[in-house]
């Protein structure tokens, strides 16, 4: 095998084979060359770190302008002691900066490899985040938010029809506190299962945070496709409820989205993503609402008032007057004082 591998790419198989690894895998490989002080890593670290190249000619000072700064003593301790033969093994958790440059926690793993002198020549590795968002649930058996985001960006052509249905289980955290945790679990799983029985075979469910799901639906464009799956989705929870003789009494309330608001930016879909299950589960329970724009903007104009209050009163109350509305006694007709009124 690693003949016939040497046969196809010939004497550039080692740079050629680093080159395809990094593409095919999420963490992040390295080559630092300890004696040439130049260091190597996955081009796709470049957009989730705070470097602008994926190869360093000036590796001791720049991957340390990467590191967070708490974290930049202990690895260039650990470094020196690798370089001097102390040791053979790397693998130290601590922080790097992203984009935005904050800390992001990452556990880095390598091996030295002497030269013939025995002196450490390369450290040869890979590191991964530690802190990142787990791609899959265990308990629900579905994926979860990251492959949510990563279908959708992989679709070959621009989002243009379909919906996003947000789900939330109504008082989740009361099941919860009464049943306890494992039951909690299994009601988690029991729901997601229900759901997944109601999807077409073009149709996906995520599990994203706690109680809350998303459907996804790139196909359909009619609203009442939306309402007719959520009619069934409820049938079938209260199915499993009966069946359950009740022991767990519970509801979902569903925010729907229009798919392609996916097409504003994901930060933007976002927000109007969480807004139509907020909107839902302001009705009460078994809440169900498809999102309108008009509403959405009323939201983020109180929003827009609450934070321009907020503000005034932490500066002195910039910005409000004064104004005295007098008190009279209707039988003396005299002022006998005043009430007073911020505007």
């Amino acid at each position: 095998m690693i003949n016939d591998i040497f046969k196809v790419f010939g004497e550039q198989t080692a740079e050629i084979l680093f080159e395809i690894i990094t593409e095919c895998i999420d963490d992040y490989l390295y080559i630092f060359d300890l004696q040439n002080n130049t260091f190597e890593i996955s081009q796709s670290a470049v957009n989730r770190f705070n470097m602008s190249k994926n190869v360093l000619t000036d590796a001791a000072n720049e991957v340390m302008k990467v590191v967070y700064e708490e974290d930049r003593e202990m690895l260039a301790k650990h470094l020196a002691d690798i370089c001097e033969g102390r040791e053979n093994v790397h693998n130290l958790h601590y922080r790097w900066l992203d984009k935005e440059g904050m800390p992001v926690w990452i556990n880095c793993r390598g091996i030295v490899i002497d030269d013939q002198q025995g002196n450490a020549e390369y450290l040869v590795g890979c590191l991964n985040e530690t802190g990142n968002k787990r791609r899959a649930d265990n308990i629900t058996g579905l994926l979860g938010g990251p492959e949510f985001l990563a279908y959708l960006r992989s679709q070959k052509e621009p989002i243009s029809k379909g919906f996003f249905m947000h789900v939330g289980i109504d008082d989740f955290g009361a099941i919860n506190s009464s049943r306890g945790a494992d039951y909690g679990n299994y009601i988690l799983k029991s729901v997601a299962g229900c759901m997944k029985e109601c999807l077409s075979d073009k149709q996906r469910i995520y599990h994203l945070v706690a109680d809350q799901y998303v459907i996804v639906d790139l196909e359909t464009s009619s609203a009442e496709d939306a309402v007719a799956l959520k009619e069934k989705i409820t049938d079938k929870l209260h199915n499993f409820i009966v069946a359950e003789k009740y022991e767990a009494i519970f509801s979902i309330s569903i925010g729907v989205i229009d798919a392609a608001t996916f097409c504003e930016g994901t930060e933007e879909c976002r927000k109007k993503f969480e807004f139509a299950l907020k909107q839902a589960k302001s009705m009460g329970k078994n809440g169900f609402y498809i999102f309108d724009q008009d509403d959405y903007e009323v939201f983020l104009r109180k929003g827009r008032i609450i934070a321009t209050l907020r503000n005034a009163i932490v500066n002195h109350y910039d910005g409000f007057e004064v104004y005295y509305q007098p008190i009279v006694d209707c039988q003396s007709e005299q002022i006998i004082g005043a009430e007073a009124l911020m505007r």
